[in-house]
């Protein structure tokens, strides 16, 4: 006779299967644009925009984690050029324990340090053969992103701190210096297109749950701490149209101005269809400036969207390995 406990546990499994099954046929999958005939050429003002001068990178290196096929190095050394802030750039290497070169990947991370969701895609990228870097954000004070400006400064202090680890790394041993890619999901994946767009050593990016532009964000997202941002300026007597202005005409960095840079034949997004902190209007204008790359859309809302997170690990991977003809 068979045991409770036994059957209980096979019909959790058989449910969570039917209910994985549920999830990807609730997916919309479109392909790139074929029509799509490339990225635009980086003007010499953008390249001396992002640009630093040249350093001797001499980095604290401490290794924090070792792993069956993979060694996690925390990175420490001085950024070359500072607009917001003035801290080191931190970085977690994932880096290979075998011989040999291996794609290696940029994780831009959600909130300031590192989380959950970033460690998790580099854990599991390493351990299916893949170099990861996960940079750590700034400490960001977010009473001091009260303008337009700060907002610039905070965006484009990524990019610089995203280049400026790709030199870091292409001076590893184990790292293919020509097969970077890059990923980010929520603000992570607005980071990641801009330093995609910025920097052409990116091959190939994934970008997830982002959007743009920050105007839009700012004034249609339903995120708290937005809203009430919206509504104090409203109340000392500045329109929404003020507003968008001074965001469109002082945030260069800006993800849908950054996208027409990456090559969207080598860019996979995922979209949330019913999100309201990045809505789906702004993850809609951000694929069509991106030059409407592959997409997924995901039957969700921002935050619950991560009942797709395994898959979009696994989905990832396969992207990345598929691009990169990595094994």
């Amino acid at each position: 006779m068979k045991s409770g406990g036994g059957m209980r546990f096979r019909e959790l499994c058989k449910s969570t299967l039917v209910f994985g099954a549920v999830l990807l046929c609730s997916c919309a999958h479109y392909k790139c644009d074929p029509a799509y005939i490339g990225p635009s050429e980086r003007s010499q003002r953008m390249l001396e925009y992002y640009g630093y001068p040249a350093q001797t990178i001499e980095a604290k290196v401490e290794t924090i984690a070792d792993k069956k096929r993979y060694v996690v190095e925390q990175v420490e050394f001085p950024s070359a050029r500072n607009v917001f802030g003035t801290e080191n750039i931190k970085v977690d290497c994932y880096i290979q324990k075998k011989d040999g070169k291996f794609p290696t990947i940029l994780v831009l991370p959600i909130d300031t340090g590192t989380d959950i969701l970033a460690r998790s895609f580099a854990r599991h990228f390493a351990s299916h053969g893949l170099n990861c870097a996960v940079l750590h954000n700034r400490d960001i004070d977010l009473e001091a992103i009260d303008s337009a400006e700060a907002v610039e400064n905070h965006l484009r202090q990524t990019v610089l701190d995203g280049r400026q680890v790709l030199d870091y790394l292409e001076q590893r041993e184990k790292v293919d210096a020509s097969r970077f890619g890059c990923l980010g999901m929520s603000v992570g994946g607005i980071r990641a297109m801009t330093v995609a767009g910025a920097d052409e050593r990116i091959k190939c990016s994934v970008i997830g749950l982002a959007g743009g532009s920050m105007a839009d964000i700012t004034l249609t997202s339903k995120l708290k701490n937005l809203k009430e941002y919206v509504k104090g300026l409203t109340e000392l007597g500045i329109s929404p149209e003020a507003i968008r202005i001074e965001l469109e005409d002082k945030v260069a960095t800006d993800p849908v101005k950054l996208a027409q840079y990456a090559d969207a034949r080598n860019v996979l997004m995922y979209v949330a269809m019913f999100d309201r902190v990045i809505p789906r209007k702004c993850g809609d204008r951000l694929r069509e400036a991106a030059g409407s790359p592959e997409a997924i859309y995901v039957f969700s809302g921002h935050f619950t969207s991560l009942l797709y997170w395994p898959y979009a690990e696994r989905n990832s991977l396969a992207f990345f390995k598929r691009k990169f003809q990595a094994r």
